[in-house]
């Protein structure tokens, strides 16, 4: 079985940034297959634009643009590229990162579809931080990072204690962000009471309940930006965005930027 070095990986790579134990790579895909594999560091894959079908011992899992795919190190996967273009942004965490940064800790093993919105549009930040390449990337780089990654190591407050409601509520909201239930219908599926649910919410989702499904909003509407012949109008609708200028202040609220800005980020 083929081991990928680090920064290395199946396709056509556009950019490489090293920055203190961390990697950032974009890539085209151009292979319409790869067989099982593995790579050196741990590192997620985070899909800008097409689709690729992953599969490792657990099964096959379908990408699309927005997908966030973790994977621990040494965890063997192949991949089936579907007809179009597909192109990615990937992040490495190399061993001697993580040792400085969670010395005391241990990161979650397997490979896993990361589906938090709040992550995945600090991915969109990394992409847009690459791009500045300035004076100041390096510690707008590791600042991002820091942010994404900390809920996957043990000891971190996130990994200690977690009430299942909290996936309910959250599995709930991702099914039903254009229609979401009231205040009292999401008690009820978590099992709670609705005052305990708005006193705690924030403190699991690191935002109130309506910012919670706002964001989830944004985060649909960066994964349609890199369709093409789709616009900025229709995704909004496509979205539950009230009108295409509700869409850009939500935007501009969760990530600093319009979605026009995003749009052009995504054609590099």
């Amino acid at each position: 079985m083929e081991k990928l070095s680090s920064g290395e990986f199946f396709g056509v790579t556009s950019q490489k940034l090293e920055t203190g134990g961390l990697i950032l790579t974009n890539t085209a895909y151009t292979h319409d297959y790869v067989d099982w594999h593995h790579h050196e560091n741990v590192y997620f894959t985070f899909l800008l634009t097409g689709k690729v079908i992953e599969g490792n011992k657990k099964g096959k899992v379908n990408l699309s643009a927005g997908s966030l795919l973790f994977h621990h190190v040494q965890e063997s996967h192949y991949n089936i590229k579907p007809p179009g273009e597909t192109r990615g942004m990937h992040l490495e965490l190399e061993s001697r990162w993580i040792r400085e940064m969670y010395p005391n800790e241990e990161v979650r093993e397997g490979s896993f579809e990361i589906s938090c919105p709040k992550t995945k549009i600090l991915f969109y930040k990394l992409l847009r931080e690459s791009q500045i390449a300035d004076d100041m990337t390096t510690l707008g780089i590791q600042n991002l990072v820091m942010e994404a990654v900390s809920p996957l190591f043990s000891g971190t407050k996130e990994s200690r204690f977690r009430p299942s409601w909290v996936d309910k509520v959250g599995e709930l909201l991702q099914d039903n962000y254009l229609c979401p239930p009231d205040l009292k219908a999401i008690a009820a599926v978590a099992g709670v009471h609705p005052v305990h649910l708005s006193r705690s919410f924030t403190k699991y989702f690191g935002c109130t309940i309506a910012e919670y499904i706002r964001l989830l909003k944004v985060e649909r509407a960066f994964s349609q930006l890199s369709l093409k012949g789709s616009s900025l109008s229709t995704i909004a609708h496509s979205c539950g965005f009230a009108d295409h200028s509700h869409m850009i202040r939500c935007f501009k609220a969760f990530s600093g930027n319009t979605p026009l800005f995003f749009r052009q980020l995504l054609k590099f």
